[in-house]
């Protein structure tokens, strides 16, 4: 076959424009840091690392979440804290308003801290993470305690079981309490009758604890708990699930306490209330409170643990996928650089032997 010059100079310009194209996208792997500028460069590695960032982002929204998750966990904590303090101060003016030496005086003014204690753990009740009620449920939008005291009101207005308006309010603690027939005496000494079961007048069932006080049915709405996803499939709870009911035992028995040191309680009697060290009735003394606010933060504690233990695997997922993500992608400099370098000297020899191949011309002679 008959090799023209015109076939020997085509050759050659396409041979230059190869080598130039070469030389551009090693150029731009190196300005970019990518191996990939397009998709149809590697197919394959173009998906794989859509499948990387897709894994980055959710493991960026997961740690998003787990922020939230210790924010939630850090007040909730200090928050407890802060009842068992109040707690441990009552515990101390229950135990000098016992002593029988104090005055009718001297208990009042007790009396007077008291239902600031109670006020002030009405205010923790509703403590806030950003703008939600970190106590209320699901319903963290509305406090735990509204201005008419929710979770211990010391009446309740009740109505009967076909609507019609009951025979008045009933002021707590009550006495001889006959739930099942629906009799009691209320704190004025007043024989009461009401349906079965007790209605308040919002229409909810009203249960007397032993104290003779009232525990309200949860808002409609209410669920104990809240979670948040943290990982694929994985979801920790943020909330405390009794906080309703530890609250509404928590105000009920400061109610008593008041009420008991206004009558003129005797020593003995105040000091019953206190319990044992082991005491475990729960909301019907002072030293039950203190050990049931003692395991809410000892089950809070367990969720900050699983909490921190998440955030480290999170941590590790995102170097982890990084550095796929990279191996997948990311350009080798030193490799690329010398490839540039190579072909860049594989140009140069190229036209130095293509300006020896193309014959002069009329115009050469010309210069």
């Amino acid at each position: 076959m008959r090799i023209t010059q015109s076939m020997l100079s085509s050759n050659m310009l396409r041979n230059l424009s190869n080598s130039y194209n070469k030389m551009g996208k090693l150029q731009q792997q190196i300005s970019s840091g990518s191996k990939l500028t397009r998709p149809s460069d590697d197919p394959v590695a173009a998906i794989k690392g859509m499948g990387y960032r897709t894994d980055l982002g959710k493991v960026g929204q997961f740690t998003r979440n787990m922020n939230e998750v210790n924010n939630w966990l850090d007040t909730t904590d200090e928050s407890l804290n802060q009842v068992g303090n109040a707690i441990t101060r009552v515990q101390a003016l229950i135990t000098q308003a016992a002593n029988d030496s104090n005055t009718t005086e001297d208990r009042q003014k007790i009396q007077k801290e008291i239902d600031q204690i109670r006020e002030q753990m009405r205010d923790v009740a509703n403590t806030k993470s950003g703008d939600k009620y970190i106590f209320s449920g699901t319903k963290t939008s509305q406090p735990l305690f509204d201005s008419n005291g929710i979770a211990g009101s010391s009446e309740v207005e009740y109505k009967s079981l076909d609507g019609n308006p009951g025979t008045g309010s009933i002021k707590f603690p009550v006495t001889d309490l006959d739930a099942a027939a629906g009799t009691a005496i209320d704190a004025d000494g007043k024989a009461i009758e009401f349906d079965v079961p007790l209605m308040d007048a919002n229409n909810k069932e009203v249960t007397i604890d032993g104290n003779g006080y009232p525990l309200f049915e949860a808002p409609t709405g209410y669920s104990n708990t809240v979670e948040v996803e943290v990982y694929n499939g994985v979801t920790l709870s943020v909330n405390q699930s009794s906080a309703h009911d530890m609250f509404q035992k928590i105000d009920n028995m400061m109610a008593k306490i008041s009420d008991a040191l206004a009558s003129g309680k005797s020593g003995k009697e105040l000091g019953d209330l206190l319990g044992g060290v082991s005491s475990t009735e729960g909301g019907s003394t002072i030293q039950g409170l203190q050990n049931m606010v003692l395991e809410v933060r000892a089950e809070i504690g367990a969720k900050q643990n699983r909490a921190e233990t998440m955030t480290d695997r999170l941590a590790m997922q995102k170097v982890t996928v990084t550095k796929q993500l990279s191996e997948n992608e990311d350009v080798e400099y030193e490799e690329a650089i010398t490839q540039l370098i190579t072909d860049e000297s594989i140009h140069r020899a190229a036209l130095s032997v293509g300006s020896k191949i193309i014959q002069a011309t009329l115009v050469d002679f010309m210069r």
